[in-house]
């Protein structure tokens, strides 16, 4: 099943529950609007690299499109088609005024120096430029990029046409162009705190629980830093290098460090290697994938022995290993709840920049706990009131929120 399937699936799984308007699926079930983009680009060395880039905007009955900028060699429209219907379910689902959006360059930015990645930058700011705008469309970072390259994007748009100083048209940027205190965190931090609020409602102490993390990219470091913080330990961790698992535990500021000094698992303990099915065979109290899609698939899930699965990648459990979770009894908090923490703070950003009043770090903290445990708590309710799973629970909060959105304007 590919990833745009999966989509229409899970939503499709909410009619077992309750009846959303057929209007409403019909209008969600397509994006408004796919732009895909060719342009040159002149590296140091004289060359010209013809690159590809996309963006995707979906729905925006809400508000403005939002949602990340990729850079990585396999994105494709296909794929950001997929992610922008996930943001827009994501934004619904934490009532947010905003739409879903998702795009990015078909690049490896590894293969680039900071020049040549700058000038990659503000040439697909240019390209985007009609496109985009602080109530019309607000990308952020993604996988393949960071707060650097969202503040090139934001000064080449600034600089492009009329001139403006419109700091709301990007999110994720640094704190020293209108970036938000707590943004680089956010995502990791709400996958966090949705194991946090799992483990009250079941009234677990979470001190030296296991948890396993796949990917370590920024969701898994900064999700890996809180986990410790509340007392877990790390049994096992992977990413496109190899895994690893010590089942007495692995040192979390050992293991980050060797990554912000390798930006990589690889040549950190040989010894403790372990394959793709080993790890997913690890028997812990929680897995975290945080890497790409689709990386749990039937064989995975059924060598699988957890209590908990959270999702702080996008799309990275097809349905039938969903199925396989369900009869086992494993709870999984899925990507559209789990890893909501980073819109939560881009939106945070964005209203601080329309406002130029900007809050400290414990302020931004506080509200995203606030707004991730209120939600946590309505999907939990949900779940329970249907008799259905998590994931099942969030769809039906996100498009009840969506259709009562058009009744309201009269679409339907």
């Amino acid at each position: 099943m590919n990833i745009m399937k999966m989509v229409h699936k899970q939503i499709n799984n909410v009619s077992n529950y309750v009846k959303i308007n057929d209007n409403v699926l019909q209008i969600i079930s397509k994006p408004k609007q796919l732009i895909s983009l060719n342009f040159p680009v002149k590296l140091k060395n004289g060359n010209i690299e013809i690159l590809s880039g996309f963006r995707v905007q979906h729905n925006n009955i809400l508000g403005p499109y939002k949602g990340g900028i990729r850079f990585h060699p396999d994105i494709s429209l296909h794929e950001s088609e997929a992610l922008a219907s996930w943001m827009t379910f994501k934004c619904a689902l934490q009532t947010l005024p905003l739409g879903g959006g998702k795009g990015g360059l078909a690049i490896d930015p590894n293969n680039y120096d900071m020049e040549d990645l700058e000038n990659i930058s503000r040439a697909f700011s240019r390209k985007l430029y009609n496109y985009i705008g602080s109530n019309k469309d607000i990308p952020a970072p993604d996988l393949g990029t960071n707060a650097q390259i969202m503040d090139w994007m934001c000064d080449e748009y600034n600089k492009t046409g009329v001139k403006r100083h419109d700091l709301g048209v990007f999110t994720g940027k640094s704190l020293n162009y209108g970036g938000s205190a707590g943004r680089n965190e956010a995502t990791g931090r709400g996958v966090a705190l949705s194991v946090l609020e799992w483990s009250k409602i079941n009234n677990i102490n979470l001190n030296n629980k296991t948890f396993i993390l796949q990917g370590v990219g920024n969701v898994g470091y900064h999700t890996a830093k809180i986990l410790s913080s509340y007392g877990m330990t790390m049994l096992g961790i992977g990413d496109h290098t190899g895994y690893l698992r010590n089942m007495n535990g692995i040192d979390i500021d050992d293991i980050l460090t060797h990554i912000d000094d390798n930006k990589s698992l690889k040549y950190y303990n040989e010894k403790l290697s372990i394959n793709k099915d080993e790890f997913f065979s690890t028997k812990c109290d929680v897995i975290i994938p945080a890497a790409l899609e689709l990386q749990i698939l039937e064989k995975e899930a059924n060598n699988i022995d957890c209590k908990l699965i959270v999702e702080a990648a996008n799309g990275p459990i097809n349905i039938e290993a969903d199925n396989i979770f369900k009869s086992k009894n494993i709870d999984v908090i899925p990507d559209i709840l789990a890893n909501s923490g980073g819109v939560l703070v881009s939106y945070f950003e964005w209203l601080q920049n329309k406002t130029n009043e900007y809050l400290d770090e414990d302020d931004i903290n506080l509200k995203l706990e606030k707004k991730m445990s209120i939600t946590f708590n309505d999907v939990f309710n949900i779940s329970k009131q249907y008799n259905c799973t998590l994931r099942e629970a969030s769809y039906i909060k996100s498009l009840q929120k969506l259709e009562n959105t058009y009744l309201s304007r009269g679409f339907i």
